[in-house]
């Protein structure tokens, strides 16, 4: 039995595929089907055959100088041309090395330093050109300011009455503007206080019948901060305050006849709804407006939208 038939049995029995041969070896699968087949002449050189012959029949578990007596028979001087081949491609590539090292340097590298200095020649003579040309600016500023100054000096000693009551006559023009100017200003800051100020109004959407006690409110310009008071008279009343947009409930309990009002903050919904147990017994407000009931229900709620 040959060479590849003996792995390719070898690789069968063990249920291994050339894939995973390839894996574990790390030959290329089409040296290891070149091998199976005994077709040497696609392997890269003898060297490389009989390394991968022995690494093949090791992985599936056969003696590799076994395997490699047929191939050990055969004339051994091809096993010595990879060697000698591998000597002279590192003989090739140790000349070219030498040869590139010898090589001159190019030749436009020369004209490298002559192009600078060229540019450092025209930076230095553009610095020159800027200094000379801020000096001679410089320079007419100087006689323009002091032809200025002298002149200015020279209308003080000649008429010093008629520049003191120069400055000290208002310009009229001046003054209308700066009075207009503090006119607008206060309006707008009048109107600004105004609009901040604005009062919440409550409105009535849609009242409650006998057969469907829910009425519907509207709170406008409720503003950041939106409390809900309750309270009872003549009688204990059961309530529940929620979110309308059914998030949970924001309060449940009894409050008694008489007894110290209920705040609580709602300024975080859109929508607060208020059920209560004995609707004539219970007095309700937010931020200051009354909510009332407008059936004789005694399980009655109410809803209010709320509109910052």
């Amino acid at each position: 039995m040959d060479i590849g038939a003996k792995l390719r049995e070898a690789r069968e029995s063990k249920g291994m595929t050339l894939e995973d041969v390839q894996q574990r070896t790390k030959i290329q699968k089409r040296y290891l089907k070149a091998i199976e087949e005994n077709n040497h002449s696609v392997m890269p050189g003898e060297f490389y055959t009989r390394a991968f012959i022995k690494e093949y029949a090791q992985t599936v578990g056969l003696d590799p100088d076994e395997v490699l007596e047929p191939k050990n028979q055969q004339p051994q001087e091809t096993a010595a041309a990879p060697v000698q081949d591998e000597r002279d491609a590192s003989s090739r590539q140790e000349r070219s090395r030498v040869q590139e090292n010898d090589r001159p340097p190019r030749r436009e590298r020369k004209g490298i330093p002559y192009l600078s200095s060229i540019i450092i020649g025209l930076l230095v003579l553009a610095a020159i050109v800027v200094v000379i040309f801020i000096y001679a600016r410089g320079t007419d500023d100087n006689t323009d300011n002091n032809s200025a100054q002298n002149q200015q000096n020279e209308d003080q000693v000649t008429s010093p009455e008629t520049d003191q009551s120069t400055e000290q006559e208002p310009d009229a023009g001046q003054s209308a503007d700066s009075e207009e100017q503090t006119d607008d200003a206060a309006e707008e800051e009048q109107s600004q206080e105004e609009e901040e100020q604005a009062e919440p109004s409550l409105s009535v959407d849609e009242e409650g019948t006998a057969s469907n006690p829910v009425t519907t409110y509207t709170l406008e310009d409720a503003g950041d901060e939106v409390t809900l008071t309750l309270a009872a008279e003549d009688g204990d009343a059961w309530l529940q305050v929620g979110d309308g947009n059914n998030a949970g409930n924001v309060y449940t309990g009894t409050i008694s006849a008489g007894s110290e009002p209920v705040e609580q903050d709602v300024s975080d919904l859109e929508t607060v709804s208020i059920k209560t147990g004995f609707a004539s017994a219970t007095k309700l407000e937010i931020n200051g407006q009354e909510l009332t009931f407008p059936i004789d229900n005694d399980v009655q709620t109410i809803t209010v939208n709320i509109k910052k």
